[in-house]
């Protein structure tokens, strides 16, 4: 009888202790957590029907987050799209799934995760994955949907977007470039506080760079010729900062006396720009990068630019000289070149 008991409380005892532990795990789960799951993970390529770190497809990727989570979600993202509860835009927090269509009258086109402050994470079918800003020129209008899956106490959900200070309206402590435009705000060489917006994921232009390395170099912008660039004119906003740098050697400008100052940078032109202005060496072994041939007018700048890890290429063994550098990429290649 006695053994019977004992049997019997033990069973008791586990049971009670294993609803325990499920029920911890479970208010452990946080959107915080998807986030930070999610972030290990930029720069992954884009791979059609990819689940996996060697590829994923916008909703591979968040099949594989909520994995991590023990949280399963259906494979595609119109199916995803119904999971959980709706969520108004306005009510959105970390965790949230979130859907965009290609046209108002099509099916979901594509799954993202908000972390927070206008931005969210997805695999792109452009440059893998990548953290955007929601309303930006291309996603703002195919916005669609949102959903929740990970329940937040309500404590938390009134705290959370105050919990992470900011660096500036639209970039919080958190970021993944956080350290970079907090250095480089120290140093003068961007402006801006915790009420300007940064628009760390808008591609950044040749008058920006220009300006970010006459301030880092602080370059003397006073005693000026007129300018040497048909396209810049002393008014000019950025005049001072690209007379400056060029007159440095840093830019050369283009046919027709023209500088550009609108146009984007690509990878490959900052490894030139950055080797000029840096006076980068390379004493190592060349990286193999499977679509940047030895012929490509850039090569020798791109491999001095990694061997001093500046920049790295993908995890698919690519650099992708042709893409055009963000705000955010830009001042952590500029963070990284001056603490080199």
């Amino acid at each position: 009888m006695l053994k019977r008991l004992l049997s019997s409380l033990i069973v008791f005892l586990l049971a009670f202790s294993s609803v325990t532990l499920i029920g911890q795990a479970k208010e452990e789960v946080s959107g915080e957590q998807a986030v930070k799951i999610a972030k290990q993970y930029i720069d992954v390529p884009y791979k059609y029907g990819g689940t996996t770190t060697a590829g994923f497809d916008c909703s591979g990727f968040l099949i594989y987050v909520f994995n991590q989570l023990d949280i399963e979600l259906p494979r595609i993202s119109k199916d995803q799209a119904n999971k959980g509860e709706p969520v108004a835009k306005e009510d959105l927090i970390a965790g949230d799934l979130v859907f965009f269509k290609e046209t108002p009258n099509s099916e979901i086109t594509h799954a993202g995760l908000y972390v927070g402050d206008n931005e969210f994470i997805s695999a792109t079918s452009s440059k893998g994955v990548r953290i955007t800003p929601i309303d930006d020129n291309y996603w703002g209008k195919r916005y669609t949907s949102a959903r929740r899956v990970i329940e937040q106490p309500e404590e938390e959900r009134s705290t959370i977007a105050q919990s992470v200070p900011l660096l500036f309206k639209d970039v919080n402590t958190s970021h993944w470039a956080a350290a970079a435009l907090t250095s480089l705000r120290d140093k003068g060489i961007i402006d801006g506080n915790e009420q300007t917006v940064y628009q760390p994921e808008k591609i950044i232009n040749r008058a920006e760079v220009a300006k970010m390395l006459s301030l880092a170099f602080k370059l003397n912008t006073d005693n000026l010729t007129g300018s040497q660039f048909s396209d810049v004119p002393q008014s000019h906003w950025a005049y001072k900062h690209i007379m400056a740098a060029s007159e440095k050697g840093f830019f050369s400008g283009y046919k027709g006396n023209t500088f550009k100052p609108d146009e984007p940078i690509t990878r490959a032109e900052v490894a030139s720009l950055f080797v000029r202005a840096f006076q980068l060496q390379h004493n190592g072994t060349n990286t193999a990068f499977s679509d940047l041939p030895t012929n490509h007018w850039a090569y020798q700048d791109i491999q001095k630019l990694t061997a001093n890890n500046i920049a790295a290429g993908y995890t698919d063994q690519t650099f992708k000289a042709a893409n055009q550098i963000t705000r955010a990429e830009f001042s952590t290649f500029l963070y990284r070149a001056l603490n080199k």
